[in-house]
C-alpha cells in the first residue's frame, strides 16, 4: 500500500511573508493568467517554497518537482511585488485533480468540517499530488515518492503529515 501525506502549512514559521491581496477569485478558472500581489515585507519575513495565502502557491523549484509526478497540473503565475524593497518573487498557483478518495470511516464534525481523515487507497490509484474531493477544507495529498522528492530538495514552508488509510494506519 502506497503511503500518502497531507501537505500543510508549517505553522511553526513565524516570519513568513504575508501577501496582501485578498480580492482574488475563489476558483482557479477565474484567476487571471498572471496576478500581481503586493507584499509589505519586514526585515524578518522570508519567502518560502509553499505559501497558502491568499491562494495556495508554490515556488518554481517546488512546481518543477511536483510536475514530475503530475504532468497534467495547471499553473497560473502569481508575482509577489515588494515595492518598498524593489523585489519581485514569482510563485505559481495550481490546479490538481480532485480525487474522491474518502473512506466511509472518515469522521466529520456536525458542521461537516473534517474530524478524522481516512483515505481509501484503492480510489487514489496512481495519483501523486491531488486534492481531496468531498470535504470543506482544501487539503492536498502527496505520495511518498513525491514527498521524498520535496524533502531531498530541502523545500520549505510546509510540513508533511502521515495520512490514515482504510484498513489501517500507513505507519503499520
Amino acid at each position: 500500500m502506497r503511503e500518502y501525506y497531507l501537505l500543510k502549512d508549517d505553522d511553526r514559521i513565524i516570519y513568513k511573508v504575508d501577501p496582501q491581496r485578498q480580492d482574488l477569485p475563489k476558483s482557479f478558472n477565474q484567476l487571471p493568467s498572471v496576478s500581481v500581489i503586493p507584499v509589505d515585507q519586514t526585515s524578518e519575513e522570508q519567502y518560502f517554497d509553499w505559501l497558502s495565502k491568499p491562494w495556495p502557491m508554490m515556488s518554481d523549484e517546488m512546481k518543477n518537482t511536483l510536475a514530475l509526478y503530475n504532468p497534467q497540473m495547471e499553473y497560473k503565475q502569481m508575482d509577489l511585488i515588494d515595492r518598498q524593497n524593489y523585489l519581485q518573487h514569482t510563485y505559481w498557483s495550481f490546479y490538481v485533480p480532485s480525487v474522491d478518495c474518502l473512506s466511509p470511516e472518515t469522521e466529520f464534525y456536525p458542521d461537516r468540517s473534517l474530524k478524522n481523515l481516512i483515505v481509501d487507497s484503492q480510489k487514489i490509484k496512481k495519483h501523486h499530488f491531488f486534492s481531496i474531493q468531498g470535504i470543506r477544507e482544501p487539503l492536498y495529498l502527496v505520495s511518498l515518492d513525491a514527498a521524498e522528492s520535496l524533502l531531498r530538495r530541502e523545500l520549505t514552508g510546509f510540513i508533511l503529515e502521515s495520512v490514515n488509510q482504510a484498513g489501517g494506519n500507513v505507519d503499520e
